[in-house]
C-alpha cells in the first residue's frame, strides 16, 4: 500500500515533503494500510466528506508535454524510465515514478515519430519516423549517436533492437524491412527484406536474435532469417 501511495502522490511529495501529510494522506483510500496507520496522527488536516477512493486507481501517473498525438511508448529495461514518440516530431524520456520529462524533447526528425524503443541495456533509444529515417539516441544525454539512417523511401512505422543490442530492424510503408548495425549505421549485406505487398506496421527480433517477424497491411505475418534475409515462414 505504501508503494502505491508513493507512486500516486510522487509529484506532490517531490515538491514539498510536508505534503505527504497535508495534501496526500487525506486523499488516500481510507480502508487501506497507510490511512489506517497514519490518519489518526493528523486529525487537523483535510477531510474528504463525500466520495474519495475505496481503492487505488488504475492510473498511476500522467506524463504531459507532447504537443501532438503520442504514437509509441515503451518502458526502459529496468522499468524506471519511459520513452515516447509523437506527431510533434520529438522523442521524450520520462521518469516512470514522477511523470516528469528527464531527457528531451529530442529533436532531429522532421516528421512524426512513429515508433520508439530502448536498447536491451537501456543506454540507447531507437526511433523511426515519417521522414523515412531511423535514429539512435543516447538515453542519458539525448544526443543522436547514430543516424539519421537513410534507405527507406516511405515512412518508417516500426523499429526494434536485437536482444544483444547490436542491430536495429525497421519496417516501412515502402513494404520493406531493413536491418542496421546499431553502432555504425550500416545496413547488413542482404537489404532490403522484401516480400510484403503493403506497408509493414510492426517488426521484432526473436529472443535469440536469429529471426525477425513482421506484420503488414497485406494481412500477413512473415518470419525472416537475419543472416540470409530470406523468408523462412
Amino acid at each position: 500500500d505504501m508503494q502505491k501511495f508513493v507512486a500516486a502522490f510522487a509529484s506532490v511529495i517531490s515538491q514539498s515533503t510536508p505534503h505527504i501529510y497535508i495534501s496526500a494522506l487525506p486523499f488516500a483510500p481510507r480502508g487501506l494500510g497507510v490511512s489506517k496507520r497514519y490518519l489518526s496522527d493528523y486529525p487537523q488536516t483535510l477531510a474528504v466528506r463525500n466520495g474519495g477512493y475505496d481503492n487505488w486507481p488504475a492510473l498511476q501517473n500522467a506524463c504531459t508535454g507532447h504537443k501532438g498525438a503520442v504514437n509509441s511508448a515503451a518502458f526502459s529495461p529496468d522499468g524506471k524510465q519511459i520513452v515516447s514518440g509523437s506527431d510533434d516530431s520529438t522523442v521524450r524520456v520520462w521518469d516512470a515514478e514522477t511523470g516528469e520529462t528527464i531527457v528531451g524533447p529530442l529533436r532531429g526528425h522532421i516528421g512524426r515519430v512513429s515508433s520508439v524503443s530502448f536498447s536491451p541495456d537501456g543506454t540507447r533509444i531507437v526511433s523511426g519516423s515519417s521522414d523515412c529515417t531511423v535514429r539512435v539516441w543516447d538515453a542519458e544525454t539525448g544526443e543522436t549517436v547514430v543516424g539519421p539512417l537513410q534507405g527507406h523511401s516511405h515512412s518508417v512505422n516500426s523499429v526494434s533492437f536485437s536482444p544483444d543490442g547490436k542491430r536495429v530492424v525497421s519496417g516501412s510503408s515502402d513494404c520493406a524491412l531493413r536491418v542496421w548495425d546499431a553502432k555504425t549505421g550500416k545496413t547488413t549485406a542482404v537489404v532490403p527484406l522484401q516480400g510484403h505487398e503493403r506497408p509493414v506496421n510492426s517488426v521484432s527480433f526473436s529472443p535469440d536474435g536469429s529471426r525477425i517477424v513482421s506484420g503488414s497491411f497485406d494481412h500477413t505475418i512473415r518470419i525472416w532469417s537475419v543472416d540470409t534475409g530470406e523468408m523462412v515462414i
